[in-house]
Formats: structure tokens, C-alpha cells, sequence
């Protein structure tokens, strides 16, 4: 019985209970390719996807990011907010529309 407890806790703590959900739209992980083409190595997660990013055709908005208030002059959508992609070198953070 104490073995089958042990191995259940240890596979759910393999999976990191990641339930397939929505994630922290403003986690630092790796940027892709070409941000770190041009210097930049942390992204928050929305950021990510320089694709994305850089093509974004959505109205303008006045949008926060940790590290301050930015203008977005063209937006995109991730996990339902609405925001851009700003430089905070090495970092790109992802500002929130008002």
C-alpha cells in the first residue's frame, strides 16, 4: 500500500500539474530565436512568440508591464488580454491594455 502512495505522489509530481490551463501571461521563460537574434534572452510568456508579436494589428491602447507604462501602437490577443510586446532589454514584457 505505502509503495502505491509513493509512486502515485511521485507521477503527479512528474506532471508538474500541468492540466493543460492557461498560464502566467507574464512568466519569464526563454524567448525564441529571434529576440535572442537581437539581445534579448527573458520573455514573459506572452511575448514569446516574436511572430506574433511584431505582426500584431490591433488599435492602440495606453497598457502597463512590470516595469512601467508603455503605449501599444498595435496589439494582439493572449489568453483573452489584450496588449503588446515592449523592450525592456535583455527582457521583453508584455503590457496590459488599460
Amino acid at each position: 500500500m505505502r509503495s502505491s502512495v509513493l509512486a502515485l505522489a511521485l507521477s503527479t509530481s512528474a506532471c508538474g500539474g500541468d492540466d493543460g490551463g492557461l498560464i502566467d501571461i507574464h512568466a519569464l521563460v526563454a524567448c525564441d530565436q529571434a529576440w535572442t537574434r537581437n539581445g534579448y534572452n527573458e520573455c514573459e510568456a506572452a511575448c514569446v512568440n516574436s511572430t506574433i508579436a511584431l505582426n500584431a494589428m490591433g488599435i492602440a491602447c495606453q497598457a502597463h508591464t512590470s516595469a512601467g507604462t508603455v503605449s501599444c501602437s498595435k496589439t494582439f490577443e493572449f489568453q483573452g488580454v489584450t496588449g503588446c510586446c515592449a523592450s525592456h532589454s535583455p527582457q521583453v514584457l508584455f503590457g496590459e491594455c488599460d
